[in-house]
């Protein structure tokens, strides 16, 4: 019995040793300086949030996530940690039928530039 306890907690000691040890080496996030561009509400004919890195455009899946403190009319300076996820989002705003497809991203998190 006491040989099993010993095992048990050595076995729950590695585990728990092994996962806090992990880094983000696999993980895909990137962070970079980029700009948060608001155009309103889809309600209104708005079309939500882009994301421009590197004069490259982006839409993010996961922009009812962005705090309500970022939707300011224009471009905004940001620093943003992200995930590419490797496929197109076409949102189709407004009125138009035109395609809007952008590469898609994940947010993970958002600050302001200073």
């Amino acid at each position: 019995m006491k040989n099993l306890l010993y095992t048990t907690i050595l076995i729950l000691m590695s585990t728990l040793a092994f996962s806090g040890c992990q880094n983000n080496a696999d993980s895909n996030e990137e962070t970079a300086e980029a700009t948060l561009i608001w155009s309103g509400e889809y309600m209104v004919d708005g079309c939500g949030f882009e994301v421009e890195i590197d004069g490259k455009r982006f839409k993010p899946e996961n922009e009812n996530e962005i705090d309500a403190a970022f939707k300011v009319e224009g471009e905004l300076p940001v620093i943003i940690t992200y995930e590419k996820l490797g496929r197109q989002l076409d949102i189709r705003c407004g009125l138009s039928t035109q395609s809007r497809a952008m590469d898609a991203i994940r947010i993970i998190t958002v600050k302001k530039r200073t």
